[in-house]
């Protein structure tokens, strides 16, 4: 009897060092630990790991719950399809977000993976869009992914425009939600989403991971992230 394979393991990976750099910021708090928080003056000053390893780091557990949950839910659903990119844009979700937030902002931290959680639901979509499954030829199927789609996008331009979370949480009096971490993340999900499809369909040899699979849920969730106020 063949063993079942592990068909997300960036994604679990993942999760793995988030709970663990969490654990020990909160855990174990001191000199070595706040050295993987992505403190907005330390990263100018030229300590750019914190960029990768902040995101990881999370406020609560409450927060650190919600964001696992939702890039686990999205990660086993698109990795295996989406495993050529999975891993470029998991690195890019994670920094690119926090280098959005830490320096363009006033803010004096950064924590959570809702700027990858972004990512990976916009990443979704993409690719609900262009694949060519029979379940895509259903009237039904279709509303609902344009909805989805929809829903995603008016909460990013909402977000935008109010500069206030969709779905706020409560993580403390200094902690505060940061939505350009939201669009930053979509955007870069989006983007090499398509440049991927785009890629595939013109040179099919590039790439010999299947487009498409029968097991793909469709998943479109929204997550929070969070930054400390100085």
């Amino acid at each position: 009897m063949t063993r079942p394979r592990l068909d997300f393991p960036w994604t679990l990976a993942l999760a793995v060092a988030a709970l663990a750099a969490t654990l020990l910021a909160i855990a174990a708090p001191g000199p070595t630990t706040s050295r993987l928080i992505a403190d907005a003056a330390a990263i100018r000053d030229g300590q750019l790991w914190r960029l990768l390893t902040g995101p990881l780091v999370h406020a609560t557990w409450g927060h650190l719950a919600r964001d696992l949950a939702v890039c686990l839910i999205i990660g086993a659903g698109y990795e295996p399809t989406l495993r050529p990119i999975w891993p470029a844009l998991g690195v890019a979700a994670l920094i690119l977000p926090t280098a959005a937030v830490t320096l363009t902002g006033d803010w004096s931290a950064y924590f959570g993976l809702s700027g990858l959680s972004h990512a990976w639901i916009a990443a979704a979509l993409v690719h609900e869009h262009h694949s060519t499954r029979p379940l895509l030829r259903r009237t039904r199927y279709r509303a609902c992914l344009h909805a989805a789609s929809l829903a995603f996008a008016a909460k990013l331009v909402y977000e935008a425009i109010t500069a206030t979370p969709l779905f706020p949480m409560d993580l403390g009096p200094t902690i505060r939600q940061v939505p350009l971490a939201h669009l930053t993340g979509a955007v870069i999900g989006a983007t090499l989403t398509c440049a991927y499809q785009v890629t595939s369909r013109r040179w099919p040899g590039v790439t010999s991971t299947a487009r498409d699979s029968s097991r793909e849920p469709s998943v479109a969730m929204s997550r929070m992230d969070s930054s400390e106020a100085p």
